[in-house]
């Protein structure tokens, strides 16, 4: 296994029995009930809604991204589906995946991405992390904490 795909299984297990911080923020998407909890020092910018409201993303001065997010699944994608489209365009070092649900990283026009995406109904609701290698140290363990607070609220 790569470093990487080591560093991000144990912040998973980490992460799991976290609990929440008193400064953190958890992001409620109105239209289709995305939920996701993040620290608010580590994405300390948030960007402008979208107007179709589909989700919102922060980022932080040093190059890291956040992005909570949902997507009708019009184009009836699977978990299986992700891997292959992800693997076509990126170098992906870890992939997992059950029937509702897949996660997919590794690394995308020179930064690290993690991805998490559940299938609830025709919905498909994400999470998704960009950060430099150089901040890998950071932003590897908040990968779990994040990843694992992703829930659709309805739909």
């Amino acid at each position: 296994m790569r470093p990487l795909v080591l560093v991000l299984l144990g912040g998973a297990l980490l992460g799991a029995a976290a609990p929440a911080a008193a400064d953190d923020i958890t992001y409620r998407n109105a239209r289709f009930g995305t939920v996701a909890t993040f620290p608010s020092e580590a994405f300390v910018e948030a960007l402008p809604e979208p107007t179709n409201g589909d989700g919102r993303a922060w980022r932080s001065p040093n190059g890291a991204e956040l992005f909570i997010y949902a997507r009708a699944n019009a184009g009836r994608e699977t978990p299986a589906s992700i891997i292959r489209d992800r693997a076509r365009d990126d170098d992906v070092t870890y992939r997992k995946a059950g029937d509702s649900w897949v996660v997919v990283s590794g690394y995308r026009d020179g930064k690290i991405f993690y991805e998490r995406y559940i299938f609830r109904g025709d919905v498909i609701h994400s999470v998704a992390m960009r950060y430099p290698p150089s901040l890998r140290r950071t932003y590897d363990r908040l990968v779990g904490p994040i990843a694992k607070s992703l829930r659709a609220d309805r739909s």
